[in-house]
């Protein structure tokens, strides 16, 4: 039993920490995709903690099931070999850009709060993302094993600090919507579909830490719940800041400084984990595409990963945000469906037996 919560925890832990990013902890996504539509974005956050919770409960479910060992033994058979070749393509790029855009986040906290030169701050982790990704999975469960607890504790801690000693807007889950795509509703769509983009292949190579259906299906939907309640506490406090903190590279940090530098020194930290995390998880996932395709040695493919990712990085972190996120989420749309869809048919198929 000791075991199969240490699983649960774990599998909870990576799918939180491959989401909660840089974008995420920062408050460049949740403004993005949810604050913008002021109370509508309580009602999108819960939607999409929702679907998240529903995509790891099904995808868990389906490679204990099915004894999945990769991405291709989850997808190809769904999807067929044309779609799946198109798929391999959208995540692999993904990969690429998601590396990039937490290189950029990092490189952006070294220089703001280190006074280290942007350049040199990319170069740096970009180094420590390599070492780490030479561990293969391992090394990918070490780090989200031991930074999510620390990114879940700091963020609900210091936004509940927020929140009870500053002026919290009166929560509501109400909004309209403007158009068909620019609305609370299609916008949580697009965010859970980029993200799922990176979870699934990860949660793919999770066989190993399942010993029981229970232990994925617990683990994925807790995964999403917990993401749901942390970006719920955060956009109560960006919802509530002046149109002046929201445009700046970092908002969730600075807001925390006005406050206290403490707390300011402690989300740095916080921050700094999250987009690790993200970064060498999204550099996993590239791996083990690319390995899959031409079977090259993973510490190489992980050298040239790492080195290219550098050029695209200087572009800067909320630019890359702002153009690459909606783009994959366009892309990755038509996986979250099919997701969805064969995972109905799969409980409807067990229940009927």
């Amino acid at each position: 039993m000791r075991d199969e919560f240490r699983n649960i925890f774990k599998i909870a832990s990576i799918y939180i920490a491959t989401i909660i990013g840089a974008g995420f902890a920062s408050g460049q996504e949740i403004i993005r995709f949810f604050t913008k539509y002021q109370r509508g974005g309580f009602a999108g956050i819960m939607l999409a903690g929702f679907l998240f919770s529903i995509i790891g409960y099904f995808v868990m479910g389906k490679v204990y099931s099915s004894r999945i060992k990769s991405y291709d033994d989850f997808l190809l058979p769904s999807v067929g070999w044309l779609m799946g070749r198109i798929m391999e393509a959208v995540v692999i790029l993904f990969q690429m850009s998601l590396y990039c855009v937490m290189l950029a986040g990092m490189g952006s906290i070294l220089s703001e709060r280190l006074n280290m030169q942007y350049l040199s701050g990319i170069m740096l982790m970009s180094l420590i993302c390599m070492l780490v990704m030479f561990a293969d999975t391992k090394g990918i469960v070490a780090v989200s094993a031991f930074t999510a607890p620390i990114m879940i504790i700091g963020m609900v801690l210091i936004g509940l600090y927020i929140i009870f000693t500053g002026s919290a807007p009166a929560f509501s889950v109400f909004g309209w919507s403007k158009t068909i795509t620019d609305n609370w509703f299609f916008s949580s769509l697009l965010y859970v579909s980029y993200n799922s983009i990176t979870t699934v292949v990860i949660m793919c190579s999770l066989l190993p830490y399942l010993k029981t259906k229970r232990t994925g299906t617990i683990g994925g939907a807790l995964g999403g719940l917990v993401l749901m309640l942390i970006a719920l506490i955060l956009n109560i406090i960006l919802s509530n800041t002046s149109p002046q903190n929201q445009n700046s590279e970092m908002p969730l940090l600075d807001i925390i400084y006005m406050y206290s530098n403490v707390m300011g020194i402690i989300y740095t930290i916080v921050l700094w984990m999250a987009m690790f995390s993200s970064a060498v998880s999204s550099g996993f996932c590239f791996m083990e595409r690319i390995n899959n395709i031409f079977n090259v040695n993973r510490k190489i493919t992980a050298i040239v990963f790492c080195i290219a990712g550098i050029p695209l990085s200087i572009l800067g972190f909320s630019k890359l945000i702002g153009t690459l996120y909606p783009l994959f989420g366009y892309l990755g749309m038509f996986m979250v469906i099919v997701i969805i869809i064969q995972g109905f048919k799969n409980l409807l198929y067990e229940n009927r037996f």
